[in-house]
């Protein structure tokens, strides 16, 4: 868990996501566009890419959901919660502001049961892997910082 928090980070969480939802947006473009043009505005374009107000749409809901996880995740407001409220709090906050974009910009039709459905399969599919890649990231830093703690202790 973060203990502060900078801009630098801040911005560099935001475009690294950014960047990510990006390019998987352009691959669902390049195998699914065809068909679901007309269908959602993510695929105005059909299988052409993503158009630029939905790139801005999702550049903005990416910088909430960093925002959210500034505040959620390091002690800028919130102290002494458990490392696994503030997890789910973060997924919720997440999926929350995911659901008040498909609806404010017609992310994919809100009264259709297989978007729903594949939206939340798709969500699921990414907090598994993103707390997965948390989990070995936390795991690599602690065996670095004890192999330090131990290079240090041989110094002395």
């Amino acid at each position: 868990m973060d203990k502060d928090f900078s801009v630098l980070k801040f911005l560099s969480q935001v475009f690294m996501i950014y960047g990510i939802t990006t390019g998987l947006l352009n691959v669902f473009c390049i195998l699914f566009g065809t068909s679901a043009h007309g269908l959602s505005t993510i695929f105005s374009l059909g299988n052409e890419g993503i158009g630029v107000a939905t790139s801005f749409q999702f550049l903005l809901a990416v910088s909430v959901i960093v925002g959210l996880r500034s505040v959620i995740m390091t002690d800028i407001l919130i102290k002494k919660i458990p490392l696994a409220v503030r997890i789910i709090a973060m997924f919720a906050g997440a999926f929350l502001t995911i659901i008040v974009f498909i609806f404010l910009f017609d992310w994919f039709p809100a009264d259709m049961p297989l978007a729903w459905i594949m939206f939340i399969v798709c969500f699921i599919i990414s907090c598994i892997v993103s707390t997965l890649m948390s989990v070995l990231a936390e795991k690599h830093e602690n065996r670095r910082l004890e192999e330090a703690l131990k290079r240090y202790k041989e110094e002395e």
